[in-house]
């Protein structure tokens, strides 16, 4: 095993209604769509620039370490992306979903699996990830996933949090991090959410 996990690539993950999944040609139009959705990107950055659309469109999507596409088990359509690398020199969760799959606990499920593989298969004991500070269902996640605040900080024009959990703790159950309606609703939706 290396510190990037098995030495095997790609790897799937499957939860109950996620298949965590290397890219496929297939998903370059949701990717570019993830990438480019104003609601999507609201905490990310904004959107990507013209080049790096370009880049998306023409270029394969490629394997890379740590870097998965979030797709539906029932029809394997991408609904988002997910990533566990070592961009900042420690092992960091990162995860996105396109507008249409927030507010139905995909996010949290894919969290956990990835989670649960990363306790499983790697050697790190401590797992970061960063969100911005007025990203509240990011925030409400990540605490019900187990990661509190290291520190803050500014980063892609907002106030961040660098949050942090050990590896070693045991991951909550998966029905104490079930979205609410005592959650923040997501950004440009106002519909409830399943208790």
């Amino acid at each position: 095993m290396t510190r990037e996990g098995t030495n095997e690539w790609p790897i799937r993950i499957r939860s109950e209604r996620v298949m965590i999944r290397e890219p496929l040609d297939a998903d370059r139009q949701a990717m570019i769509r993830l990438l480019t959705d104003p609601v999507t990107r609201e905490y990310l950055g904004g959107a990507v620039d013209y080049a790096s659309r370009q880049a998306l469109e023409l270029s394969p999507l490629g394997l890379t370490w740590g870097r998965w596409t979030l797709a539906s088990v029932e029809d394997d359509e991408m609904i988002g992306s997910i990533s566990l690398q070592y961009d900042r020199g420690e092992l960091e969760l990162s995860y996105a979903l396109l507008p249409e799959h927030t507010g139905q606990g995909y996010a949290a499920e894919s969290c956990l699996a990835l989670l649960r593989w990363a306790q499983d298969e790697l050697e790190d004991d401590r797992v970061i990830a960063v969100t911005q500070t007025r990203n509240k269902r990011s925030v409400t996640l990540l605490r019900k996933l187990g990661f509190s605040v290291r520190k803050g900080l500014e980063e892609l024009g907002g106030q961040q949090l660098l949050m942090e959990r050990s590896l070693s703790e045991p991951l909550p159950d998966p029905m104490q991090i079930v979205q609410t309606s005592a959650d923040p609703p997501p950004p440009g939706h106002s519909h409830s959410y399943r208790r």
